[in-house]
């Protein structure tokens, strides 16, 4: 009872317009499903005609005999004109057809009752068995399923026609109740198969309906998003949809995606793992900072991914924002802040973290380094005698040679004024004095040719650094310091030796 309320609530729910929208999808699927009861009666029918002469040969009576042939004859022929029709009948779908298709549905499943009533009728002449009847019923409760009404109508007429027909045929009288109870408990039963058989064709009919209107609104938001989204296959990164955005992005033609063999391949940065591994365990994941290089285009994008279900295959709709512009100049920010304008060298702040990172990787590994303190001489000779902007021109040149002969995991970074820091990573103090000796080298070639009207010279100290050490940052500065003061006190005593006192400014 509580399926019958269901049904009948999903029924009286809908619209004129839904009901009508339905009714002819399910008049044309009951049509097709007539087509194949035709076809398969036609192949049958030699069948037929041999159980036909089988019957009669084995002492059936005349009645009977002619009844038998005359209905399987009718069945073939109904069945060969509805399949010449077919075809008329279902090629516009205008309204007058689909009347007509309707019409035909309906005339057929009771004609199609009809027959298996007058089949049971008619074997009570011979055999007394009702299953023609039985049969033709539920295949028609469960294969023609029209509307409930409909099926109502022609399940009470042919059952009526079915009980009248066994009554006058039917002497016994205990055998008569046993088939009239029999059948009209089958009867019944299977109208209502058919009713929960309409309500769930109705339900996947809307239920369809309004999947394939929620994909019309997916795929205009799709198309009209006012910025690059494209779906990928989840098993393999292809990408099977992009809007026009994205197209642009990528920087290929709209609809050429062939060359695309899987986005995961232009992420650039190590994100990927971590993005597959997040979405495995939500399913989303929002406002991740991605990396992609289309055909060589380097792109930073903001991203936002969820899996969806996207014609039966497990996908992630991607929606993305470009940030490359935002991205540059954030990088340029960095770089400004880091680097020192004047010697393009790291600054005191960057330096100092670099430096911080390797005391930290040292606590993990066997790390040594050498850190060089380094105060230019002359400077101050330099500005008050050539001008403050030869004093740069100085500093910049002693910078340009001193990077010349650093490794690349060497740190170099000004402290301030005319002090920096150069840091000999991985290397110990005789590897540290050798390098700064090719330094000096530079210095004193430079100076022997009178590239400039003074000396380049620098006052320098070292302290070497491994892994076990118990001291910090601070320290280790300070000693270096203090190794550079030393040497800068001796060369300016060895100065004074060889020069007069007045000269002491130089230094």
């Amino acid at each position: 009872m509580e399926c019958m309320k269901e049904g009948l609530k999903l029924l009286i729910s809908r619209s004129d317009k839904e009901q009508n929208e339905f009714e002819k999808y399910n008049n044309m699927l009951v049509l097709g499903r007539i087509r194949l009861i035709s076809l398969a009666n036609i192949f049958l029918s030699i069948f037929w005609a041999y159980m036909d002469w089988t019957i009669i040969n084995n002492g059936a009576d005349h009645i009977y005999s002619v009844t038998l042939i005359s209905m399987h004859a009718i069945s073939v022929v109904i069945s060969a004109i509805f399949l010449i029709f077919y075809r008329w009948v279902i090629r516009k779908e205008d309204n007058k057809n689909s009347r007509i298709i309707s019409i035909t549905s309906k005339v057929y499943v009771f004609l199609y009752i009809l027959f298996g009533a007058a089949c049971s009728i008619n074997s009570q002449r011979y055999t007394g068995n009702i299953y023609s009847y039985i049969i033709l019923v539920l295949i028609a409760a469960i294969v023609f399923t029209l509307k409930p009404s409909v099926m109502l109508f022609d399940f009470v007429v042919n059952h009526i026609i079915f009980l009248i027909g066994i009554g006058i045929l039917c002497n016994d009288l205990n055998l008569l109740l046993a088939k009239l109870v029999n059948s009209t408990v089958l009867a019944g039963a299977a109208f209502l198969i058919g009713f929960i058989f309409y309500r769930h064709r109705m339900t996947e009919f809307f239920y369809r309906k309004k999947l394939r209107e929620n994909e019309e609104n997916f795929k205009k938001l799709f198309y009209a998003n006012p910025y690059p989204v494209f779906i990928t296959r989840q098993k393999d990164g292809k990408i099977i949809e992009a809007n026009k955005r994205a197209y642009k992005l990528m920087g290929v033609e709209a609809g050429n995606l062939d060359s695309f063999n899987g986005i995961n391949d232009y992420i650039k940065n190590d994100s990927r793992v971590a993005l597959e591994q997040e979405l495995k365990e939500h399913s989303s994941t929002f406002n991740r900072i991605i990396e992609y290089d289309f055909n060589g285009k380097r792109k930073w994008v903001t991203a936002n991914y969820e899996i969806i279900d996207y014609h039966d295959e497990k996908c992630i709709l991607t929606g993305i924002m470009d940030i490359t512009e935002i991205r540059k100049a954030e990088e340029e920010l960095s770089h400004y802040a880091s680097i020192d304008s004047l010697t393009g060298i790291m600054n005191r702040r960057m330096g100092l973290k670099k430096l911080e990172e390797l005391l930290e990787e040292s606590k993990e590994e066997f790390l040594e380094f050498v850190l060089c303190f380094l105060d230019i001489n002359n400077l101050k000779f330099v500005n008050d005698t050539y001008g403050h902007s030869e004093g740069d021109r100085y500093i910049q040149t002693l910078c340009s040679m001193i990077k010349n002969k650093l490794d690349e995991e060497d740190i170099f970074f000004r402290v301030g004024g005319d002090e920096f820091i150069i840091v000999f990573s991985r290397k110990n103090n005789c590897q540290a004095e050798n390098i700064w000796n090719k330094i000096k080298k530079q210095f004193d070639e430079s100076n022997i040719q009178e590239e400039f009207p003074y000396n380049i010279m620098a006052s320098h100290g070292l302290f070497y650094f491994c892994t076990g050490m118990d001291i910090d940052l601070g320290h280790i500065i300070e000693k270096a310091d203090k190794m550079m003061y030393e040497e800068k006190q001796r060369l300016k005593k060895e100065h004074q030796t060889k020069h007069s006192p007045a000269s002491d400014g130089i230094f």
